[in-house]
């Protein structure tokens, strides 16, 4: 029952991260927690290596259908691998708490406006045809995204300090900054989130490891369900239409910012 139990566990939460580009580990940390009963060290350092072949699964799948920005993967990725070491060495000098607040507050603000533009309809997608209309499927994956070289490293940095900090996957940093700074279309935002995510992982990773943070048959086990979660999440994504992608998402990251501000109001009165 152990086995079956970690192995639905990451799955459900590849799935998660594959539809969301998102890392998993949010979701797996709590659940191995809660339902497995592993360590507070474990239950935070043994999402990390599985974060890396679920990222990576969800990103090829993506990759295959066009909706990866490359150069931009590339240059978050170089970022994030500086700044997840910058956040992993800050943990001992902020105080987190009030971090957390912030941080809770934020991405609740940004859950909303992406709710709003899901149920408002106000976003387009440009059609190879000209004008906008709503893309779903395959049928269209967008040009490449324009950005400067300045702008995606400091996102690259920002959600390796995240990550470092936290230790969560990068994308609830990620994914509203390609939304809201690059404008990058929301599928190309969950692929290239993810792409990113593979890399900001290993330090964390490493880290943990020379920590003996990690149970690798635990991770084994959680992987053999989140590598196909991964895909099939990534394919339930390319194929729903982008208002419900916004829709959905903007109600994971209320979940998220909630458990941020909730936890730390009870760590702080307790």
């Amino acid at each position: 029952m152990h086995v079956l139990s970690a192995i639905l566990i990451g799955f459900g939460a590849a799935v998660v991260a594959g539809m969301f580009g998102i890392g998993g580990a949010s979701v797996t940390t709590p659940a191995i927690r809660v339902l497995l009963g592993t360590s507070p060290a474990y239950s935070l350092g043994t999402p990390l290596p599985v974060t890396i072949p679920t990222a990576l699964a969800g990103s090829i799948t993506y990759l295959r259908h066009g909706l990866v920005e490359k150069r931009l993967a590339v240059l978050c990725g170089a970022g994030g691998l500086v700044g997840s070491v910058g956040g992993a060495l800050l943990t001992g000098v902020l105080n987190l708490h009030y971090l957390m607040l912030a941080t809770g507050t934020v991405v609740l603000y940004l859950a909303g406006m992406t709710m709003y533009r899901g149920i408002s309809g106000r976003f387009s997608t440009p059609s190879p045809e000209g004008g906008e209309e709503e893309a779903t499927g395959e049928e269209y994956a967008g040009g490449p995204v324009t950005f400067n070289t300045a702008p995606a490293l400091c996102i690259g940095l920002a959600a390796g300090l995240f990550s470092g900090l936290l230790g969560v996957g990068g994308g609830v940093v990620l994914i509203p900054s390609f939304l809201y700074l690059l404008r990058v279309p929301i599928k190309k935002a969950f692929g290239t989130s993810l792409t990113v995510i593979t890399v900001i992982a290993i330090p964390g990773t490493v880290v943990h490891a020379f920590l003996g943070h990690i149970s690798w048959s635990l991770t084994l086990y959680l992987v053999i369900g989140a590598v196909p979660g991964g895909v099939i999440g990534a394919r339930l994504s390319i194929r729903a239409k982008e208002r419900v992608l916004y829709v959905l998402f903007g109600s994971l990251l209320a979940i998220f910012g909630l458990i941020f501000i909730v936890n730390e109001i009870i760590s702080m009165i307790g």
